[in-house]
């Protein structure tokens, strides 16, 4: 892939990224043109995030500013640098006690040479499950990092971005009418996002969260999208490169220790 083209993937990349924020954001604030910050007030750090994409002459102001924005909301924040961009901003955000936590894979699937996949799973039933979001909400559970109120909160605020009319969507996977696997599907022009992938965690293992990619990947396919977006930790990259997917670049998160 050459530069140019690279550059244009990874701005369609964040346009589906900064989508998804908004849309479950209760209010969101931009900083010039390379930093933002969503404020989600679910009660978890990964979900009330100060993002970065890029570095200019203005970026130490901004980061400043945006810092101070997302203190005064009182909700735990984390602050998401891309890998290239940690050496500028690494000092001022420990000065800030905000230091370097775990690193993320954005990962990017073209789907003009992605061929579906059939998984020889007989007894799993994938449906959309925006009526039923107390469903989806159980698997997703699984990753997050507190459980009880935070999980009602972000249930919360995805009810929300449906009443608003956001192109979200939630697939559920279900074995023996037991929801075991979810995730969320959002959808711009011709660009697709992969978010709250989660498996309950005695059911993991079984290829249940495989073959609902691939399902949401077929889906996806059939609204048009021509690329799909996805964050992945460590831990799930080998499920989204058997997918297809392949590395974009790489964040870093900085948290409140």
């Amino acid at each position: 892939m050459t530069d140019s083209a690279n550059a244009a993937v990874i701005d369609l990349y964040h346009r589906a990224e900064d989508y998804f924020f908004v849309s479950i954001s209760q209010f969101y604030r931009r900083f010039g043109t390379e930093l933002s910050a969503y404020c989600t007030g679910v009660e978890a750090s990964s979900l009330n995030l100060l993002m970065m994409k890029g570095y200019s002459t203005d970026s130490a102001l901004q980061l400043a500013a945006g810092v101070a924005f997302v203190q005064r909301t009182g909700m735990p924040f984390c602050v998401v640098v891309p890998d290239t961009q940690v050496p500028q901003v690494c000092e001022q955000l420990q000065q800030q006690q905000l230091l370097p936590a775990d690193k993320t894979t954005c990962m990017v699937l073209d789907m003009a040479t992605y061929e579906p996949r059939e998984l020889p799973l007989q007894l799993a039933d994938i449906r959309c499950t925006d009526e039923r979001l107390e469903d989806w909400a159980q698997p997703v559970a699984s990753a997050f990092e507190s459980q009880g109120a935070a999980i009602e909160q972000y249930l919360a605020r995805h009810r929300a971005a449906l009443l608003a009319g956001r192109a979200l969507r939630h697939f559920t996977l279900y074995v023996e009418q037991r929801p075991v696997s979810a995730l969320t599907l959002s959808l711009g022009p011709g660009v697709a996002r992969l978010d709250d992938i989660g498996t309950l965690q005695e059911c993991q293992g079984r290829g249940y969260a495989t073959a609902l990619i691939h399902s949401v990947l077929r889906f996806a396919q059939a609204q048009g999208a021509r690329t799909c977006v996805l964050e992945a930790s460590f831990d799930g990259l080998s499920i989204y490169r058997k997918a297809g997917f392949s590395r974009l670049f790489d964040y870093r998160t900085f948290c409140q220790q």
